[in-house]
């Protein structure tokens, strides 16, 4: 018997890590309030989703990275998924998707004092419109014969914007919010149109997994149904929708 229980406690000991050490890597872009290495938490999208893995017992590293090297890494199968992705996105590199985690209102961004009037984007055929190089675009924007510029992020297009290098930005509702709010160049210089070009469901996405490889996206709908149950799927919401 003292030989035992000594060994039955070196057995749990090594059956522990062999879930708990499964590093998962997922990478993101800058997309705040979603998604952010400069928020609490990485932003709501990013606190999701490391705690519907860990109560599964699995730890994640999640990277930023520019959204083309996001692609790339989805590619090369050096991460096994990505976030916060539109419904496109996950067609093009063939993806796994998890359950919508939140809805995004598309639309464009203006200068305050920038008099534009539309009710649909072909009104505007031949401006210049600034968008991020990558992104997955409704079809419908691609085609309304406007004139497209193209730079490496969100921000960017916002300082242009503020430029006068073009009168309009194609942005999320709430990031471009959230990004022209905590930049005081940007602050009171530019305002949301109000017209919403499309409603867009923010995603996570998998790739496919081998043979052998756990099938990530199940664990992590898995760890989604373990936090609506506790309440704490909502608790998120809250502490990162103050």
């Amino acid at each position: 018997m003292p030989l035992i229980l000594p060994m039955l406690a070196l057995l749990i000991l090594l059956a522990q890590p062999a879930q708990a050490e499964s590093q998962l890597r997922m990478a993101t872009l800058e997309y705040p309030p979603y998604s952010s290495e400069h928020l609490p938490d990485g932003g709501s999208i990013v606190a999701l989703t490391r705690r519907a893995f860990a109560v599964r017992g699995y730890s994640v590293q999640i990277d930023f990275m520019p959204w083309l090297r996001v692609r790339r890494a989805l590619q090369n199968r050096s991460h096994q998924g990505a976030m916060a992705l539109w419904p496109s996105d996950i067609t093009a590199d063939g993806l796994q998707a998890s359950r919508p985690l939140f809805y995004s209102e598309l639309g464009l961004f203006i200068r305050s004092d920038y008099p534009l009037q539309f009710t649909d984007l072909k009104q505007l055929r031949g401006q210049t419109l600034g968008i991020v190089r990558g992104y997955a675009y409704p079809q419908h924007v691609l085609d309304a014969g406007l004139h497209l510029e193209e730079a490496v992020n969100d921000i960017s297009n916002l300082r242009k914007l503020k430029a006068r290098r073009f009168n309009m930005v194609l942005l999320e509702h709430i990031v471009g919010n959230h990004l022209i709010n905590n930049d005081e160049q940007l602050r009171g210089t530019l305002r949301w149109h109000g017209n919403v070009v499309e409603r867009i469901p923010l995603l996570v996405g998998f790739i496919q997994p081998k043979a052998g490889e756990p099938d990530w996206s199940k664990v992590f709908e898995q760890g989604l149904r373990d936090l609506h149950s506790s309440g704490e799927y909502m608790q998120i919401l809250r502490e990162h929708n103050r």
